[in-house]
């Protein structure tokens, strides 16, 4: 079975990693890594990842093979295309199914093997289209006073490695926000893949911190679109 590598990029959101890196490590069905970019945060990232792995390690899934962590030292603004395919670029030349993920997004316990499964079965690329914002919170699928919203997908995106390598991965030219997503949307597509937009599928199990947008874009290096 090919393995899974969950990316997740983060520039100074320790708060919110520290609620959901419990759930990044604890995927089961399919063997997986776990790929973190620190993108040069300044709220002291890398001390609190090595306190919760020697914390957490003793119930770490028994899928999970292997936690990188990879440090940008750049010191300006956020750029979260280079930052994943920074991440991606270690596993260059190998077949796995790559998750882009955010640092303010719970994983259900089996997310990462069913709609990895659905990449390889079906030629296809997972991505997130925001819907229904103003949908009702859901609070019991987390631990702690975290409010979630059941925005199915929200913020993440799977594609198998050759077909991202193949489109060149993100473009880093990209400058406006959202603008990433959109643009190897639509390369893949031209590359003949098929999109599917999981929204409101009970399979997917994901849920997303509830945040304001001057959280989600005070460390971008441009926030117009």
């Amino acid at each position: 079975m090919k393995k899974s590598v969950i990316i997740v990029t983060i520039k100074n959101r320790l708060n919110h990693f520290l609620k959901t890196f419990p759930f990044m490590v604890s995927q089961y069905g399919c063997v997986y890594d776990l790929v973190l970019v620190d993108f040069h945060s300044n709220d002291d990232l890398q001390e609190h990842l090595f306190r919760e792995v020697d914390f957490r390690k003793d119930t770490f899934s028994p899928y999970l093979d292997r936690i990188r962590c990879v440090k940008l030292l750049e010191d300006f603004k956020f750029n979260p295309r280079k930052a994943r395919n920074l991440g991606a670029s270690y596993y260059l030349g190998e077949d796995v199914v790559f998750v882009f993920s955010d640092a303010d997004v719970f994983l259900g316990m089996t997310y990462v093997d069913y709609w990895s499964q659905v990449v390889k079965e079906k030629r296809s690329f997972v991505a997130t289209r925001v819907q229904d914002t103003k949908a009702s919170f859901l609070t019991s699928k987390v631990p702690g006073p975290s409010r979630v919203m059941p925005e199915i997908n929200y913020g993440n995106f799977l594609v198998h490695s050759n077909d991202y390598f193949n489109v060149n991965g993100f473009s880093e030219n990209v400058s406006y926000y959202g603008g990433d997503d959109d643009d190897i949307y639509h390369r893949l597509k031209l590359y003949g893949l098929r999109e599917i937009n999981p929204h409101n599928s009970i399979e997917s199990r994901q849920y997303s911190i509830i945040h304001g947008d001057e959280e989600r874009l005070s460390n971008l290096e441009q926030t117009e679109r």
